[in-house]
C-alpha cells in the first residue's frame, strides 16, 4: 500500500471514529495508518488477516472494531495499570489500543512466531514504549512469571466461561476482564450471572461503522 492507500486508510478511520462517537489523537491516526500500511504489505507472505481482504474491511472489522475498547477503558479502567492482549494476533485489539491509549503499558501474548515477528516490527516503526511482545500462550509455565494485570482483553479468542478460567490466575483483585464478542456475545453474558470468581460489570452493544454488523464488549471483574 503506497502512501496514498495510507491517506485512504487515515480518512476511513476518521470516518469511522466519528461515527462511533470516539475520539482519537491525530498522532495516534497517523500511526494506525502506517500500522495498516505494514499489516497489508506483511499479509502477503504471512498470514495476519484473511487473504483478499478489502482495505476497508481491514479498517472496519480489525482496527475500528479495536478501538470500541477506548471508551470501556476509560469508563471503567481510567487508570494506567498494565493491560494483557490474550491471543493478540496482528495486534487485536492490544496494539491498536497501545497507539490510541499510549500511556497505558501493554502486554501482548502471542504464541505464533511469524505475528511475534510483525509485532515486534510494528512496535519498532512506530518507537512504541512501554509495549512487551510475550510469545507464549497462557498455559505455558513461566510465560508470565509473578505477573498481575489491571485489564485483560480478547477478541474471540475462546468462549466467555473458557476464557475467564484461562485468565483467573493472571487477573488480579479487581482486575477487569473484556471480552469482544460476536452476535452470541449476550447469549454468553448470561451464561456467566453465578460465577464463583467474577463480577459482571457490564456489556456493551456496538454496531460497527460501515457494515453495521453487531459486536459485544462483556465486561466482568476479578473477585476481590
Amino acid at each position: 500500500m503506497n502512501d496514498h492507500g495510507a491517506d485512504k486508510a487515515a480518512h476511513l478511520l476518521h470516518k469511522g471514529l466519528a461515527r462511533l462517537g470516539i475520539e482519537t489523537a491525530a498522532q495516534s491516526i497517523t500511526g494506525l495508518a502506517r500500522y495498516i500500511q505494514e499489516l497489508i504489505k506483511w499479509n502477503r507472505k504471512v498470514n495476519l488477516v484473511a487473504r483478499n481482504t478489502s482495505l476497508e474491511d481491514v479498517v472496519e472489522k480489525h482496527f475500528l472494531d479495536s478501538l470500541t475498547l477506548v471508551p470501556v477503558l476509560a469508563a471503567h479502567a481510567p487508570e494506567h495499570g498494565i493491560l494483557l492482549d490474550v491471543g493478540s494476533g496482528a495486534g487485536f485489539p492490544g496494539l491498536v489500543i497501545k497507539i490510541a491509549c499510549p500511556r497505558r503499558p501493554v502486554v501482548l501474548l502471542e504464541p505464533r512466531q511469524r505475528r511475534v515477528a510483525f509485532l515486534r516490527h510494528v512496535i519498532r516503526l512506530l518507537a512504541l514504549s512501554t509495549i512487551e511482545v510475550v510469545p507464549h500462550r497462557t498455559d505455558e509455565q513461566d510465560a508470565l512469571p509473578d505477573m498481575h494485570f489491571a485489564v485483560i482483553t480478547s477478541r474471540a479468542v475462546a468462549d466467555v466461561t473458557s476464557f475467564l478460567e484461562m485468565v483467573d490466575d493472571l487477573a488480579g483483585n479487581g482486575a477487569l476482564v473484556i471480552c469482544m464478542q460476536g452476535a452470541s456475545g449476550e447469549e454468553q453474558w448470561e451464561k456467566e450471572k453465578n460465577n464463583p470468581r467474577f463480577d459482571r460489570v457490564a456489556v456493551e452493544r456496538i454496531r460497527l461503522p460501515f457494515s453495521g454488523a453487531n459486536r459485544f464488549i462483556l465486561i466482568f471483574r476479578k473477585k476481590s
